[in-house]
């Protein structure tokens, strides 16, 4: 069986949905597949392209500890089971995560948590356990250290545009006229070091500078295409950083908003900072064209992904 899990990109509410503002998160067509065939010789087989993690043959009758197998460990441990014959004798497990990464870069675009959704599922198919986006999201967050809000699993989970907010998933119907295209600086980002450095900021912070963001992110909910809009969520975006230190705004992304601008259009980072993900967004197409040709002429990646209609899926 082949359980395969989207990607994701935060459209807006990055921080925002923190403080318990709704976010907009699309599903994007990266996907990951975990491949599960059981077999009968007391072992399991670990392996895994795109994370670059030796492969690994373990006994049944232990859990593993290899890297290449962490999330069936995680989710195993959730579930209270102390060894692999508690699933079943044995298995080969292929985790391809190859559509996150680039240039020998990994994208930030959710690939821990669609990796988590593809191999829950699996893991739910064997022991015939009813799959929850509640169970999957804590156990992401655990395999976190407990940080996030959850949201890149709750969009893996369901694809397309979701509106998410104090841990609730609702589906979202994207503008036709809203066009969008991502772009990756070249820098890789660790979601859970910026997180930690906000949580940190919010609890001495006294300005309205979050109140602001979590303001205008529930306002985009009802005038996506809205340039004045967009422009000002992208201006508070920036003052919060600016205020938090945790740069979102990497030189890159102040080049690629400065590209925008000179076209007419809105250019955001889409990730928790330090690099990663940028989407531009309009709702003119030739503004929008002319950006993606200096991009590319400026030796950033233009990144060509659809939106992802649908999340976890299973096919033999």
């Amino acid at each position: 069986m082949i359980f395969s899990a989207p990607g994701k990109v935060v459209l807006w509410g990055e921080y925002a949905v923190l403080a318990g503002a709704p976010a907009a998160i699309m599903a994007v067509d990266t996907v990951a597949q975990v491949r599960i065939e059981e077999r009968q010789d007391n072992t399991w087989h670990f392996s895994s392209t795109g994370f670059d993690s030796p492969s690994a043959m373990v006994t049944n009758s232990t859990l593993p500890s290899e890297p290449t197998a962490a999330f069936t460990a995680s989710i195993l441990q959730h579930w209270g089971l102390v060894r692999l014959s508690d699933v079943c004798s044995g298995a080969d497990l292929h985790t391809d995560s190859a559509d996150f990464f680039a240039e020998g870069h990994k994208l930030g675009l959710g690939s821990s948590a669609a990796v988590c959704n593809a191999t829950y599922a699996g893991l739910c198919q064997l022991l015939h356990k009813v799959p929850s986006l509640a169970e999957a999201q804590l156990i992401h967050r655990n395999w976190q250290g407990g940080k996030g809000s959850g949201l890149d699993v709750a969009a893996s989970w369901f694809g397309g545009v979701i509106r998410y907010q104090n841990g609730q998933a609702e589906t979202y119907s994207w503008p036709k006229d809203l066009h969008w295209q991502l772009v990756w600086t070249g820098k890789s980002a660790k979601t859970v070091d910026h997180i930690t450095s906000f949580d940190t900021w919010r609890s001495q912070d006294q300005s309205s500078l979050l109140d602001d963001l979590s303001q205008l992110s529930s306002q985009l909910f009802d005038q996506p295409g809205e340039d004045n809009l967009l422009n000002a969520y992208q201006h508070a975006l920036f003052a919060l950083d600016l205020s938090a230190q945790l740069n979102i705004f990497t030189t890159e992304h102040r080049s690629l908003v400065k590209l925008a601008a000179s076209h007419g259009i809105t250019y955001k980072p889409c990730g928790a900072g330090g690099g990663d993900i940028g989407i531009a967004l309009s709702t003119d197409t030739d503004a929008l064209e002319k950006f993606r040709s200096a991009v590319s002429d400026n030796d950033f990646l233009l990144l060509d992904l659809e939106m992802a209609e649908h999340g976890i899926t299973v096919k033999d």
